[in-house]
Formats: C-alpha cells, sequence, structure tokens
C-alpha cells in the first residue's frame, strides 16, 4: 500500500540543516589527455534547497533523486548576509554559507526519512529561509550593473569597505545601493542594512563619511539610510545591488566588468 507521509510531515523544510557523507560528480577537462575528467567533490553539511511544495509532495517511500541539497560551508565565513553575492550566511551563529559554484547535489526522500547517516542538525529561521530563496533566485536572473555604471559602483564598494571603518562596520550585515534612472546628474541612494542592537544613527554618519570619499562627478547621494531587516522591503533588494568589492567581477587585465 502506498504511503502518504512525506518529507513535509516528517518536519523537512526548506532550509533544513544536516549532516551527512555525501559525495557530487563532476566534469572537467584533462588538457594533458585531452578528453573529458571525471571529478568528486565531498562535503559532511548541507542544506534543503528544494521548495516546500515538493516537500509537501515527496512521499517517503520514493528513491528518486528528487530533493536539491547545497553544500554548507564552515571555514572563512562571509562578515554580510550577502543575498545578491556570491556567497550566502544561511546562519551567523554556526557560521554556516553556501557557495554559488559548488555542485548541487540530489537526494531520495526515502533516503531522508530513514535517517541512516543522516543527522538533523537545525532548520533556518523564517527571515533567513526568505534570505536563502531570495538568493536561490538571484542564482539565476540576478542582473549585473550595467557598464556605465561600473565607476560609481567601484567607488561606492571601495568607500563602504575601507580597512578604516571596520570597527562600526560589523554591526552592517549589507550595503545597497540603488541609482536613478537619469545620469544628468547621476543619483544613488545608500541603505545599511544592520544588526538589531546598531545604533542606526552611528551607522548612518558612518555611511555618510564614506560617501565623502565618492567623487562628485561620478554621482551624488540622494538618501543615505541604516535600517534594521525588517524594514528593509523586497522591492528594494530587488531592485539595488550590493555595496561589496567582493562581489564585483574582474577581467583578466584587472578591470572592473561589472557587478555579479
Amino acid at each position: 500500500m502506498m504511503t502518504t507521509e512525506t518529507l513535509y510531515s516528517l518536519g523537512w523544510r526548506q532550509g533544513s540543516v544536516f549532516g551527512a557523507q555525501l559525495s557530487v560528480g563532476f566534469w572537467g577537462w584533462d588538457h594533458k589527455a585531452r578528453s573529458l575528467k571525471e571529478g568528486v567533490a565531498v562535503g559532511d553539511t548541507w542544506i534543503i534547497a528544494t521548495q516546500d511544495c515538493n516537500l509537501f509532495r515527496a512521499r517517503v517511500n520514493d528513491n528518486a533523486p528528487k530533493v536539491e541539497l547545497r553544500q554548507v560551508l564552515k571555514d572563512s565565513p562571509p562578515d554580510k548576509w550577502g543575498i545578491r553575492a556570491r556567497k550566502l550566511l544561511v546562519d551567523d551563529e554556526h557560521g554556516h554559507y553556501i557557495v554559488d559554484d559548488k555542485p548541487s547535489a540530489f537526494i531520495s526522500p526515502r533516503a531522508l526519512a530513514e535517517g541512516v547517516g543522516v543527522e538533523r542538525l537545525y532548520s533556518l529561521r523564517p527571515d533567513r529561509v526568505l534570505a536563502l530563496k531570495t538568493w536561490l533566485g538571484n542564482r539565476y536572473s540576478r542582473p549585473a550593473v550595467p557598464d556605465n555604471l561600473v565607476p560609481l559602483a567601484t567607488a561606492i564598494a571601495q568607500a563602504v569597505g575601507n580597512e578604516n571603518r571596520r570597527a562600526i562596520g560589523v554591526n552592517v550585515r549589507d550595503v545597497l545601493m540603488e541609482f536613478s534612472p537619469s545620469d544628468d546628474p547621476r543619483r544613488f541612494t545608500l541603505v545599511a542594512v544592520i544588526t538589531d542592537t546598531a545604533d542606526a544613527g552611528a551607522v548612518r554618519e558612518w555611511l555618510a563619511d564614506a560617501v565623502l570619499e565618492i567623487p562628485q562627478e561620478l554621482g551624488t547621494p540622494s538618501s543615505i539610510r541604516a535600517l534594521r531587516a525588517d524594514e528593509v522591503t523586497f522591492a528594494f533588494v530587488e531592485s539595488a545591488y550590493a555595496a561589496d568589492l567582493s562581489q564585483l567581477s574582474w577581467g583578466d587585465d584587472g578591470s572592473v566588468i561589472g557587478a555579479l
């Protein structure tokens, strides 16, 4: 008799983190042999990327590889959330993060349901699940900074990433920038997404001080704000770019070619 029990009914969710020794196969190029070469990546911590609606339909006796996983890393975690970045900090308490160019793995509902070799660790809280959903969506539809905005975006990223400002910068999860559609004159908005315990006024002053380093011929600020996560709309997140040098694409000759 077919069971109606599903992964969702067992408590598995998008954003559930678990421990298991899993390997992922991928293909590269063997230059010497001039042929395809198979490689294997091994990980011990994983997060479920599959949406809850699919987990709700994933019957526990199904042995097909239907559940998408992303490898969770622990060493050298990013110090920003990174919703629009190559790296997403999924849980700051554990220092866990995922990286966009790591190969995905797939596992069957039955393998998760049986639980042999699988250790449930925790599930992300709702706000971090929303960040995960946004990040996963951006992997396939994130826009690059247009070429005409690269000089201004680079100048802003350099200003807010100044080493001398890191003392207060630890209270900032992300700095987001939004640009006016017109370049006559070019205007931009900066929003610092701050921690719950941060002094919003102090962070805003920190950001305003950073803006002084940006050449006025590149652009001038129309708004500078410091907001907590629940004050930032996702409409703004979707239209904004992250002011982070680590998210800029660099050409082979060292030139900036756009934002990731």
